[in-house]
């Protein structure tokens, strides 16, 4: 977080000119010189996340997930597709894959979509099989118990 001077202002014995950025560490009470429209709060951009709602979907971009989208919307469909096969994050390959019209790119960006889906089910998958079947197990020794004791 950083400020910017909204009035000419003193910290830490520097003046500050409307318009000037204005360290965080030198404010002792941010929110009070904000709220007296001394100094604007500004988020870094490097921890910012664009929120887009297409349909019923929402995705959080970086603003890089940003820019590889539009790299890949703007690309021939041949280039869109191998930078889809490269592409590792789930975000950006679900915004082309609702966005683009083009049917191989909807294709390579449901794939990649689906390949990172299925990884993460199948390591799941291998979980619960084995939740089962230590419940089955459980399940076949108490009959074996109740057998017994009729």
């Amino acid at each position: 977080m950083r400020y910017i001077a909204r009035r000419p202002c003193s910290f830490g014995g520097k003046k500050y000119l409307i318009g000037e950025d204005v360290p965080a560490d030198v404010v002792l009470d941010g929110k009070r010189q904000v709220a007296l429209g001394t100094l604007a709060a500004v988020q870094d951009d490097k921890t910012s996340a664009i929120l887009i709602s297409l349909g019923e979907e929402q995705f959080s971009l970086a603003p890089e997930e940003l820019q590889r989208v539009f790299d890949i919307l703007q690309a021939k469909s041949e280039d869109a597709v191998a930078l889809l096969q490269e592409e590792t994050r789930e975000n950006v390959c679900g915004v082309i894959a609702v966005c683009d019209s083009r049917r191989a790119v909807k294709t390579a960006a449901n794939r990649s979509k689906g390949e990172k889906e299925s990884a993460d089910n199948s390591s799941n998958e291998g979980e619960s099989e084995k939740d089962n079947s230590d419940a089955n197990e459980t399940a076949g020794e108490g009959e074996k118990e109740e057998a017994g004791e009729a």
